[in-house]
């Protein structure tokens, strides 16, 4: 069963307002990726349609959960696109009846990416809303939403989810203790990628081997360095990942200087060293998803800096 973890501000946000009566008729849901926030999108349709406010077992909550119910419709993209027919046929789904009699609601997941005639498409219905609807965008990219769209909508933030949340509910599903550590680490605070690393033996095994490495990272000379530069950094995505491993290992380590925890790796390292690490390894993030530097020897010398 899908489940809100975390974004209590906004779940009480959301209750009152339904409480009273008086939901907006659209919405920009705001964050980063994987942090729930499509998830909160079909929440939000149960509290509006489930006559118990989203007990999540009722006919209604599992209708919405199997992508079934008629009141609920969900647009995505084809090939990282929205195109306006999409769109078009919203505006038809939204138009009609509402099968129980409540609202009819719409979500638009990655919306940044409706193409600009799409959008134009949008505005219109949002200048004329029909009665008894409900329209949720949701996005990590807002800036990519026209101005006059994000004037007429009100805008949810959303941000990241606290651990000890992610801990407690993969508590409750009964996970082991040291397999829980680890997604939570890996997670970094979303809630999405820490389902992903529970579903995908790939994952664990990858994020096994660059805990590993980082492990002996301390006493490997400068050539095994670069020879493990050389086996990622053509792969965009495995480096991003490698990258963010890294700075959560280098986050986590100032955690346990400030507070007096020992580890057993970089023991050697000041606070001011493990500060410096980290903001080279941010600085070789940015450049990395940002410029054209050659990334082979971008990589290179941020283990010169580690």
């Amino acid at each position: 069963m899908n489940k809100v973890i975390g974004h209590k501000k906004q779940l009480d946000f959301f209750s009152k307002i339904i409480e009273e009566g008086k939901i907006p008729h659209a919405f920009l849901f705001f964050g980063e990726d994987k942090i729930g926030k499509k998830t909160f999108a079909f929440h939000l349709a149960k509290l509006i349609l489930c006559e118990n406010k989203a007990c999540l077992e009722c006919k209604t909550c599992l209708d919405i959960d199997k992508r079934i119910s008629p009141d609920v419709c969900l647009i995505e993209s084809e090939n990282n696109n929205i195109e306006i027919d999409k769109i078009r046929m919203l505006k038809e789904f939204l138009s009609l009846k509402s099968y129980s009699n409540k609202k009819k609601i719409a979500i638009i997941n990655d919306a940044h990416l409706m193409r600009k005639d799409a959008q134009n498409s949008l505005l219109k219905l949002l200048e004329e809303p029909p009665e008894n609807s409900v329209l949720i965008l949701v996005t990590n990219f807002k800036e990519m939403i026209l101005e006059t769209i994000k004037s007429r909508v009100q805008t949810i933030n959303f941000s990241k989810v606290q651990s000890e949340e992610i801990e407690a509910y993969l508590k409750e599903k009964g996970i082991e203790a040291k397999l829980i550590e680890e997604t939570v680490f890996y997670a970094g605070g979303k809630i999405g990628k820490a389902i992903e690393f529970l579903e995908n033996a790939d994952q664990r095994e990858f994020f096994s081997k660059t805990m590993n490495y980082l492990k002996r990272m301390e006493i490997d000379g400068f050539e095994k360095r670069f020879e493990y530069v050389k086996e990622i950094y053509e792969d965009r995505e495995i480096v991003l990942e490698v990258l963010n491993t890294f700075e959560r290992f280098f986050r986590r380590l100032m955690f346990f200087k400030l507070y007096g925890k020992t580890s057993d790796s970089f023991k050697n390292y000041s606070l001011l060293k493990i500060k410096n690490v980290i903001e080279e390894i941010q600085k070789t993030k940015y450049y990395f998803n940002n410029t054209n530097t050659n990334k082979k020897l971008l990589l290179e010398n941020l283990m010169i800096n580690i």
